[in-house]
């Protein structure tokens, strides 16, 4: 690689020249046939922007791999394959089609999956391979199909993280970069470097005109090569003998893309079972391929970060992956461990900043799957089923693999089934366990169940004991053992609602949005617990446009205490200076307030020019006014 380092920097070089001159005609041709990009709520740009600069990103990219045919390698294996460059350039050409004809009339979703597809099989065709996995050879047509996949999800990992000036083109340049580090790293020299160098010097030169204030953009005809591109090249990493090394390193190197398309169908997913229309009544869109707002990107520009600072955001957490790969190619004695720190760090940011609104989602419609299951039999039965499962499941296991009952085990198991489990279930049956609506239910109903199960194992334990005192310890060990595997069991199936509600309480979208209206709640009683629950958990999302900032109580003990998840930030006397410094649009009433209180909240609102609402529910007298009704004759 080192020796053909002037090689590779000519091919940079060439890319970078070619698409560099080439954009500006190609803006040219995209304004005169009108093939341009009209800001809406999804496309964050100010003015209307040419499209379908891609073009000149696949030409260059080509011509600079076409001048390598001539370069005298050091190494045959450094050069590029003829057969697969040739399978490349069709697959380019297929997509370059379907990027134009969608960038300049527009495609049907399921057309432009067919064309990836093509596209991503002309790649197979040329010997791109997985080979095996876990050891095991894959039979052609899984080891095909798999590779088609993986081709096709780079390709649309790419297209919808295409939504930011700049954004693509340089995730393809941190991309391309550490694939090319990891195949040294590897000792793995191939004509894929190549590729990946006019790459590099392509997005560069399209860089120059894309990066904000963007004045063309990539469209779908770049976007998709930029992904066919890096999806066939990270596959000539994948290496037989370093399974999990090969596994990973491609999801790290090109993880914000595959992140964020993963997040997109969680999240598309998810909502197709949520209520199928808006606060106003309008039906919504729903669909895996039905575009939205809320990718990455959109996110970050929703919590005040400007277009470049985005970028430059997802820029460094881009490279911040492609540095583990690059690690974990070179460290492979301690792969494991930079892999396992990787996962954390990237699960810790994804779940608590990246990924809220999928969790939110997801959590609501948990919450209202266990409200409304889609059978009152299967609701009915769900418990005694669980239960039994329970019980005589962890019986097995106490048996087979701690007490290594492995003679007869079926026929001993059988038989002491009654001592153990019959008195516990006899007394879930008799007690209000079966009865009590676990969604809706109390502490005192979980401590009543606690009991319950307890005094049922009690039982069992005593009739064993007087059937066999010789073994009490045996017994009482087993009592333990049965008590901690199954309990919990079945105690969590019953709380499981409140523990996602507070997940829900937890993830609720967060609350910078920079146009939002701003809420202080006045009172941090049951009032209030009770409005943050309706607002947090309504299947209609009337919600959106405002958040709340926390919380305000004249109670001295809780001042700067955290209740409901919010802060409690002061009492009535400091709303003056709280809403100047959490610049408080809305304050909404959530406690009975005395007469002179509403008086003084009444003044600041005037002074301050303050919206106050009042929340709370109220019993209204129901007037039924009765028919007459004629007397018999």
């Amino acid at each position: 690689m080192l020796n053909n380092l002037d090689n590779y920097l000519a091919v940079i070089l060439a890319a970078f020249l070619v698409v560099y001159l080439l954009t500006p005609q190609v803006r040219s041709l995209a304004v005169h046939f009108g093939v341009i990009d009209k800001p809406d709520a999804r496309r964050p740009h100010k003015r209307p922007t040419a499209r379908g600069g891609g073009l000149a990103v696949v030409i260059g990219v080509h011509i600079a791999c076409a001048l390598t045919l001539g370069f005298t390698w050091v190494s045959s294996e450094a050069a590029i394959d003829r057969n697969w460059w040739g399978h490349y350039l069709a697959a380019s050409s297929i997509l370059l089609v379907v990027g134009v004809i969608d960038d300049v009339r527009g495609m049907r979703p399921t057309v432009k999956l067919a064309g990836q597809i093509l596209a991503a099989s002309v790649i197979c065709h040329a010997g791109t391979r997985f080979g095996s996995l876990f050891g095991i050879e894959l039979p052609w047509l899984l080891d095909c199909a798999m590779v088609v996949f993986w081709i096709v999800a780079v390709i649309n990992a790419f297209n919808l993280i295409d939504g930011l000036d700049g954004l693509a083109s340089g995730l393809t340049i941190i991309s391309a970069t550490g694939l090319c580090g990891v195949f040294i790293a590897m000792g793995h020299v191939s004509g894929g470097i190549v590729v990946l160098a006019a790459l590099i010097g392509g997005s560069l030169g399209f860089l120059r005109y894309n990066f904000y204030p963007a004045s063309i953009f990539l469209g779908d005809t770049g976007s998709m090569f930029l992904g066919l591109t890096l999806g066939a090249i990270s596959l000539q990493t994948f290496n037989k003998n370093a399974l999990f090394l090969s596994l990973t390193i491609p999801l790290l190197v090109l993880g914000i893309p595959l992140y964020d398309s993963l997040l997109a169908i969680w999240r598309r997913s998810v909502r197709m079972w949520l209520p199928a229309t808006n606060a106003d009544g309008t039906p919504k869109k729903r669909g895996i391929m039905q575009p939205d707002v809320e990718h990455i990107h959109h996110r970050l520009l929703k919590m005040g970060l400007s277009t470049p600072r985005v970028a430059t955001s997802l820029f460094i957490l881009s490279g911040g992956l492609v540095f583990f790969g690059l690690l974990m190619a070179t460290f492979e004695s301690h792969r494991a461990g930079i892999f396992l720190f990787a996962l954390l760090l990237a699960v810790y940011v994804l779940m608590r900043h990246l990924a809220v609104i999928e969790l939110h989602d997801t959590g609501r419609v948990i919450l209202t799957g266990i409200r409304r299951p889609t059978h009152s039999t299967f609701k009915a039965l769900s418990y005694p089923v669980w239960d039994m499962f329970c019980l005589i499941g962890s019986m097995a296991f106490i048996m087979w693999a701690i007490e290594s009952v492995r003679v007869n085990f079926w026929h001993t198991w059988f038989l002491e089934l009654p001592i153990w489990v019959t008195p516990t279930f006899c007394l879930l049956a008799t007690s209000r366990s079966y009865i009590t609506v676990w969604d809706r239910a109390r502490v005192l109903d979980v401590l009543i169940l606690i009991g319950t199960l307890e005094i049922g194992v009690a039982i069992s334990l005593g009739v064993a004991l007087l059937i066999d005192p010789s073994n009490a310890s045996q017994w009482v060990v087993r009592a333990i053992i049965l008590a901690g595997l199954s309990h919990p069991a079945i105690v969590g199936l019953r709380v499981i609602y409140r523990v996602t509600e507070e997940l829900v309480n937890y993830f609720r979208t967060p609350g910078a949005k920079i146009n939002a209206e701003k809420i202080l709640l006045y009172g941090a009683g049951g009032r209030c617990q009770l409005y943050i629950k309706e607002r947090n958990f309504n299947t209609s999302p009337s919600n959106d446009g405002s958040v709340i900032v926390g919380l305000i109580d004249d109670e001295p003990l809780l001042r700067h205490q955290w209740v409901y998840g919010f802060k409690v930030l002061g009492n009535s006397k400091d709303l003056a200076s709280l809403v100047s410094h959490y610049k408080i649009n809305r304050i909404v009433i959530t406690a009975a307030l005395r007469p002179e209180s509403q008086d003084y909240l009444r003044q600041i609102g005037e002074q301050l020019k303050l919206r106050i609402t009042e929340w709370h529910f109220s019993e209204v007298q129901f007037n039924i006014q009765p028919k007459s009704v004629e007397q018999p004759r």
